[in-house]
């Protein structure tokens, strides 16, 4: 009697054991999931900065040659007279 009861107390370890290695993997791949979903996020937040900063230079470099030609001009208008 007493050689299954050990034999039921060790299976009935052994499919704990179990049971928490694979909750612990699911636990794992689930952190790991989320974290690279938050990771993603944060690409698409940096690429759009970056986008937006780009932007903005452009249209400085945009105005600022603008201007550049202008007084170009000005000036061999000026040379003219």
């Amino acid at each position: 009697m007493k050689t299954r009861l050990q034999k039921a107390a060790k299976k009935a370890t052994r499919m704990a054991s179990q049971a928490t290695r694979a909750a612990s993997d699911f636990t794992d791949a689930a952190s790991k999931s989320i974290s690279a979903a938050v990771k993603k996020q944060q690409r698409k937040r940096r690429v759009a900065k970056m986008k937006k900063a780009a932007k903005q230079i452009a249209a400085v470099v945009g105005a600022a040659a603008a201007v550049t030609s202008a007084a170009v001009a000005v000036q061999k208008v000026r040379k003219a007279r």
